[in-house]
């Protein structure tokens, strides 16, 4: 009898070819402490230019000017990335940078019209990120199927509250 079966599906992705090119890329298959890294330095790039922004003075054309183009710079270089994945190794500093300005102008629109809003929204943001890396890179945290449900729950439970506040009474 025959030990391997062949598995046959209507799905193009799923051919013959699919497991033999998963077995020759998994020489190059990220590892959790690569992918904290790479993290780490987008989120440095992501620092870099939206430390820039906020920096500028309130008023000045250039914050919204580098917001407009973060926001639409970004969309485009996060549409290269999802249809040519092979140019992520490029396009993500890209994006991070960009996102930078974007992020770095809103905020400066959002403190001028709520003081102190963002200082609160960054020391969550990235309190909140530093210990899930932290967590991740000690192996604290194991990604298995059934965390991914409780964190996929978990966040659609805060979603459905967050949107059911927004509503108006009735």
């Amino acid at each position: 009898m025959n030990r391997h079966l062949a598995l046959r599906s209507g799905n193009p992705s799923l051919n013959k070819n699919t497991f033999a090119q998963l077995a020759q890329a998994s020489e190059s298959t990220m590892t959790i402490g690569g992918t904290v890294n790479k993290t780490a330095l987008s989120l440095l790039l992501l620092m870099t230019t939206a430390i820039y922004t906020w920096n500028l003075p309130i008023g000045d054309p250039k914050v919204s000017g580098f917001m407009i183009m973060g926001f639409v710079g970004g969309f485009i270089v996060a549409l290269i990335t999802v249809f040519k994945k092979h140019l992520a190794p490029y396009t993500v500093p890209g994006y991070a940078l960009l996102e930078g300005l974007a992020l770095g102008g809103l905020s400066k629109f959002f403190e001028s019209t709520y003081p102190g809003i963002v200082q609160q929204a960054v020391f969550l943001t990235f309190g909140t990120l530093g210990a899930l890396l932290l967590a991740y890179r000690s192996g604290l945290i194991k990604a298995t199927e059934n965390f991914k449900l409780g964190v996929v729950a978990a966040t659609g439970g805060i979603a459905f509250i967050l949107v059911w506040s927004c509503l108006p009474t009735i």
